[in-house]
């Protein structure tokens, strides 16, 4: 009787400076999914600014400066390891020229490849396109529109507790994104000074890559600020209300039930999602 066979598989992300921690959160999702119900044997390869997590500790990983080659490094971890799935979660902005002629030669060795989130008009050299969104239109003239799943039970959350019952309370939390690539924080602070209840206790999360907020001079609120904290769960589940930036930790309040009010600095790029969002009530949409 033959032994089964170990599934060998690679997710590759980016992350650093500009590009945040959103494809790297999530890719540690995919990986901890794959190691605890496939059995399978992961690498995490992760091309931008080094970053030290916590949950980096439990998979193998390595990083590939943002010069380098995506191309090279990933057809030498592939030879080398013999996998046999790849799993891609690019940032929109960093997908490589060569990226297609890396999907031709992986797959001509009978590897499976699966992107998230931002291959969409790849999809003819991928096995499956995974989006994290409740909405999604797939490119045009798409032959094969079955290679794409989406929809509210498709996102990565990084949650590691469960909800608690919401209760009233003064403690508000502030997440601006892991580089907070608009420079949210030095605006913020003095915004929320002058609107929020004057019991009211901010807690600030400045991610790794991003600048330090700037404090008002006398503030008239609590505020805290921490700095690159190993996980959100803790902070989320003792928010009494939350004010975020678009993006997958939005999702992972609402897991955690916290009355949120969300915005994207990035232009029009969200308001399809976010208009959605106000239609149906789960969290209040910020314009400007």
């Amino acid at each position: 009787m033959n032994e089964c066979r170990v599934l060998k598989a690679l997710v590759v992300c980016h992350a650093g400076a500009g590009l945040g921690l959103g494809h790297l959160t999530r890719a540690l999702v995919v990986a901890r999914a794959m190691q605890q119900e496939l059995g399978a044997q992961v690498q995490l390869l992760i091309q931008g600014d080094v970053v030290s997590m916590d949950a980096l500790d439990r998979v193998v990983h390595q990083f590939l400066p943002s010069h380098e080659s995506l191309k090279t490094a990933v057809s030498a971890i592939a030879r080398q390891n013999d996998l046999q799935l790849l799993v891609f979660d690019l940032h929109p902005m960093q997908v490589p020229v060569d990226i297609d002629d890396l999907f031709v030669e992986l797959r001509s060795n009978g590897r499976k490849l699966i992107a998230v989130d931002a291959l969409a008009c790849h999809s003819r050299f991928l096995d499956l396109v995974f989006i994290p969104a409740f909405q999604f239109q797939p490119p045009p003239n798409t032959e094969d529109v079955a290679k794409f799943i989406f929809g509210w039970d498709c996102f990565l959350l990084n949650v590691q507790q469960k909800p608690r019952p919401w209760q009233l309370g003064k403690n508000v939390l502030i997440l601006s994104g892991g580089s907070d690539a608009t420079e949210l924080g030095r605006n913020w602070p003095r915004e929320l000074n002058g609107a929020l209840p004057e019991d009211s206790d901010l807690h600030w999360i400045t991610g790794p890559f991003a600048q330090a907020p700037v404090w008002p001079e006398c503030p008239r609120i609590k505020m805290h600020n921490h700095i690159a904290p190993p996980g959100l769960d803790d902070f989320m589940i003792n928010a009494n209300y939350a004010i975020t930036v678009y993006g997958v930790s939005f999702y992972e309040l609402l897991y955690y039930g916290v009355p949120t009010v969300v915005f994207s600095p990035y232009g029009h790029k969200d308001n399809s999602e976010l208009k959605a969002i106000a239609e149906i009530g789960v969290a209040l949409v910020a314009t400007d």
